[in-house]
């Protein structure tokens, strides 16, 4: 069996090589990916005698990572397996540290620095070589919140600082990614079958660049109507670990509530966001924000709630309420910054430890 794996999504150059029972491995640190990967490659795949056309299999890592590296190392095993007609197969990053970790009676949390104080995670049980839950891009505080609310701190973590120049000490030391655990992915992988089309697989970035995702869009808050159920169930659909969905049926009882406000955030022509309130009197209570996973940690919430207290004043309301979890920090540090300050708080309202804070802002000025 001929193999080549490549990985190109942090600052090495890493190619594994299977060649007929001989693992071959090449690591070139501080890499420029369009410049080394081509010469490392003809060299390294030369010294052992193997040609390209010998290939029986290709795999590459998909992400999350460097944005231009993923892309280089992707674009080059998807041209190989489309030129040649061999099966190509995806490692994520995220897979490659955690599997790298030999101890199996706990999950292992994989975690990479996405830079600008953001991480990439996601859990994997060893011994059962199971997902516990899909990749996921969150705030250092967001994501302790989250393990600690949903795992109870009983994990191993594995970190890779992904070139970054901050490391992040809450998981340790950095953890490069091994070329050997690469190419045993790649060949169990390959025994399984788990092959991906070379034409339409893509990487796997988690999030896109805030210039991609909302440069150049107008966005809008508008009022919505049940003719919007498709997009606030799309938005609701998104498995929130801090509260539960609003179904289908409650969203639409609500609707029947006079005093029931649903705005939904559109960037361009799609919907990005939604905030529902309760209008009483003057003042209002915030019943839901929703921001759809592609622009989180974007800015959206903090200007889709500013033009929200616009709407509300319009309609003479002076102040605003709101309750939130004490472990979810990403929302706790919103709603400070927009002026919210802790009315009361109920302990142990939600369980594990986890108190409800109850808030409120006056809108006035």
């Amino acid at each position: 069996m001929k193999i080549l794996a490549i990985n190109t999504a942090g600052k090495e150059t890493i190619l594994a090589i299977e060649l007929d029972g001989k693992q071959y491995y090449k690591r070139v640190e501080f890499a420029k990916h369009s410049e080394t990967l081509f010469p490392i490659l003809e060299k390294t795949l030369s010294d052992i005698g193997l040609e390209l056309k010998m290939l029986d299999y290709c795999a590459c890592v998909s992400g999350p990572g460097s944005f231009t590296g993923v892309r280089i190392g992707m674009s080059v095993a998807k041209a190989f397996c489309y030129s040649l007609k061999i099966p190509l197969v995806t490692i994520s990053t995220l897979e490659l540290l955690a599997f790298g970790k030999k101890k199996e009676d706990r999950p292992v949390c994989a975690v990479i620095n996405a830079g600008s104080g953001l991480v990439y995670h996601q859990m994997f049980d060893l011994s059962s070589k199971d997902s516990l839950y899909a990749p996921r891009v969150d705030t250092v505080k967001h994501l302790l919140g989250f393990l600690h609310a949903n795992y109870n701190d009983y994990l191993y973590f594995v970190y890779n600082d992904n070139s970054e120049k901050v490391a992040i000490e809450d998981f340790g030391k950095n953890s490069p990614y091994s070329a050997e655990v690469l190419l045993k992915l790649s060949k169990e992988k390959i025994e399984r079958k788990e092959f991906v089309d070379p034409v339409t697989a893509a990487p796997l970035y988690l999030r896109v660049s805030q210039a991609e995702q909302l440069l150049g869009k107008k966005s809008e808050l508008r009022r919505a109507s049940l003719d919007d159920i498709d997009d606030i169930l799309a938005l609701e659909g998104q498995n929130d670990e801090w509260d539960l969905s609003w179904n289908e049926i409650g969203i639409r009882q609500s609707f029947d509530n006079p005093s029931y406000r649903c705005f939904l955030y559109f960037i361009g022509d799609q919907a990005k966001g939604l905030v529902s309130t309760l209008m009483l009197g003057d003042e209002a209570e915030i019943l839901r924000v929703v921001v759809e996973n592609s622009v989180r940690l974007q800015g959206v919430a903090s200007k889709m709630l500013s033009e929200l207290f616009i709407k509300l004043k319009e309609e003479g309301c002076q102040k605003v309420f709101l309750e939130v979890n004490n472990q979810n920090y990403p929302a706790l540090s919103l709603y400070q910054k927009l002026g919210f300050q802790e009315m009361n708080r109920r302990e142990g309202y939600y369980g594990k430890g986890e108190d409800a804070i109850l808030m409120k802002k006056d809108i006035t000025n």
